[in-house]
């Protein structure tokens, strides 16, 4: 098994960075640091000579902020991107994914996995929109991981607010848990008090590991928390819990 490393805490968290044959699902709030995550994982694929398949289903994916963190390099030859314009249309892609995986193709990502599902959102298309997901997307990409051992999938989802039992407000991936039944690997990323900190935390993942670390996002990317304010947040935690 192949680790993909984004030169990050991440890496930390889940012992040695993204494994390969499997489905890591991350998700969080907007602006909390996902695409920079990716971003940084595909480029330190390039620096080593791999490639990545990158679908950009929100069609957001900005040059500037890649080559924000990867100044000076080639590193976007070895990514291809794939922009679907519609549900059906990424679920055509994922279809034939395989078809554009070469033996220097270590990492696809999704960004995000919902967001053509979501532009649906209404009665009418609702459960439809979902099942073209939950039922054709992600068995297809989990099949990929299977054959492909060597090949690591990482999606982007969005969140969701979730009021429990006792009505408190809980941040939940959008589609429910429906994604973590082909996910191995689940994180949850979200923002702190501090400005440009946030916390990735593992909700679920194949080998039971868990655990939180709090990152900064900088202008090269996700970068690392220095001790004090690490330490600061960690007691606020404690005292809230």
């Amino acid at each position: 098994m192949f680790c993909i490393r984004t030169h990050s805490p991440i890496d930390h968290l889940l012992g040695g960075g993204i494994s390969t044959g499997l489905i890591t699902h991350i998700y969080g709030g907007a602006a909390t640091g996902k695409t920079t995550l990716a971003m940084q994982a595909a480029g330190n694929l390039s620096r080593e000579g791999y490639q990545t398949l990158y679908i950009d289903s929100d069609n957001r994916f900005s040059f500037k902020r890649f080559s924000q963190i990867f100044p000076n390099e080639n590193s976007l030859e070895r990514l291809t991107l794939i922009v679907p314009r519609s549900l059906d249309e990424q679920s055509e892609i994922v279809s034939i994914l395989e078809a554009y995986v070469s033996n220097r193709t270590k990492l696809i990502v999704v960004d995000t996995i919902a967001s053509q599902y979501r532009k649906n959102l209404h009665p009418e298309t609702y459960f439809s929109s979902r099942r073209e997901v939950v039922e054709k997307q992600l068995p297809e990409l989990l099949g990929l991981c299977r054959r492909r051992r060597d090949l690591a999938v990482l999606i982007l989802n969005q969140a969701a607010s979730k009021i429990d039992d006792e009505k408190e407000s809980q941040i939940v991936p959008s589609m429910g848990g429906d994604l973590d039944k082909f996910s191995q690997v689940t994180l949850r990323f979200s923002t702190t008090g501090v400005k440009s900190v946030g916390k990735a935390e593992i909700v679920g993942h194949y080998q039971s590991r868990n655990g939180s670390v709090f990152y900064r996002i900088t202008n090269g990317g996700i970068g690392f928390v220095d001790s004090e304010t690490g330490k600061k947040l960690s007691e606020v935690e404690v005292n809230v819990s």
